[in-house]
């Protein structure tokens, strides 16, 4: 019934999800989906309230997109995981209802487990990897993070990706491949999304190849060998194990998995950090700002009494001038201005 869009932010997950929406695909009603921007000109195709949900749902674990939680053991079978999937599931009955759809939020990458919960497992997925350093390129660009810590998060999310993708019906693609060759690219996942039985029945590649513009690739290595040297050798070896995944799998398996090197988990914990500190430091600022506007309206709530108790008497000096004949009162007028 549905197609999960998966893959690290600025992976090329929208430009993806784009072309499986001119496949056919629903993408949600349009004053939900997140708008465009000078990030990506030509949509995100995300639904706002699917990325609020994911995001309160990485804030009660103490993360962020930018800074993913280290999620606690059993974390899936917590209260609020479980209220999560009831709502998540609820809600994409709501968007969808039977109809096929496609679902692209790069945070889903990380909290997989559960939205296999949400759809029951019965969703395939499409998923896209991008060179980690175009990767890290483009968010020091667009979120002024640290190439290290781009390689970080790239790491994090497409290691948590490939693992909780285990036994699901999934097609790997490469964004290179997507630009340079669009038509083999989305004839292929046509082809997986077709002998899964999923998609609508007038699936038009013609659109989905047109709505591809590789003008939008913005961050490319000049020298990737050269690059690819100096770069981390935990990076290099996953994106090489990433692309050796390329193409249909209908019970996907890694075979392997590659552990995390020794610097990058200190990276995540100092943006963890940094986040607990700037919500702390918000909370404080919203909590002087409350207070100055408790403390605002009460004094205005006084200048308003104080304005009404001087007509009062205002009203009561007129009246007693009117009650002093002639001369005396002009007196009486000139003493009480």
């Amino acid at each position: 019934m549905g197609v999960l869009v998966l893959g690290m932010h600025r992976s090329g997950t929208s430009a993806l999800a784009g072309a499986l929406g001119a496949m056919g695909f629903g993408i949600g009603p349009p004053d939900d989906l997140m708008p465009a921007d000078d990030g990506n000109p030509e949509g995100y195709f995300e639904l706002l309230s699917i990325v609020r949900a994911n995001d309160d749902l990485l804030a009660h674990f103490g993360g962020r997109w930018d800074s993913p939680p280290i999620f606690p053991h059993d974390w899936t079978k917590e209260d609020v995981a479980i209220q999560f999937v009831d709502a998540q599931r609820a809600a994409l009955g709501e968007l969808f209802g039977n109809d096929p759809y496609l679902l692209k939020d790069p945070r889903i990458s990380i909290l997989l487990p559960l939205w296999r919960q949400i759809t029951n497992d019965k969703d395939c997925a499409v998923v896209i990897v991008r060179d980690p350093l175009e990767v890290a390129a483009s968010l020091t660009r667009r979120d002024e993070l640290r190439t290290l810590t781009g390689l970080a998060l790239w790491a994090t999310y497409n290691r948590a990706m490939l693992r909780d993708l285990q036994g699901a019906r999934v097609h790997v693609c490469n964004y290179a491949d997507l630009i340079e060759n669009p038509s083999a690219v989305l004839t292929d996942i046509a082809a997986s999304l077709g002998a899964w039985g999923e998609g609508p029945e007038d699936l038009d590649l013609t659109k989905a190849i047109a709505a591809i513009h590789p003008d939008l690739r913005r961050n490319t290595i000049v020298n990737a060998n050269l690059v690819a040297e100096a770069s981390p050798v935990e990076i290099n070896e996953l994106m090489k194990l990433t692309l050796d995944q390329r193409g249909r799998h209908d019970v996907f398996d890694m075979g392997t998995s590659l552990e995390p090197g020794w610097w990058e988990e200190p990276l995540l914990e100092e943006r963890r950090v940094l986040l607990q500190w700037a919500l702390a430091a918000i909370g404080e600022l919203e909590t002087h700002n409350a207070n100055l506007l408790t403390e605002n309206a009460i004094l205005w709530q006084r200048s308003e009494e104080a304005t009404r108790e001087a007509e009062l008497l205002r009203d009561r000096l007129d009246r007693v001038r009117r009650l002093i004949p002639g001369p005396l009162g002009r007196l009486a007028a000139k003493i009480t201005r």
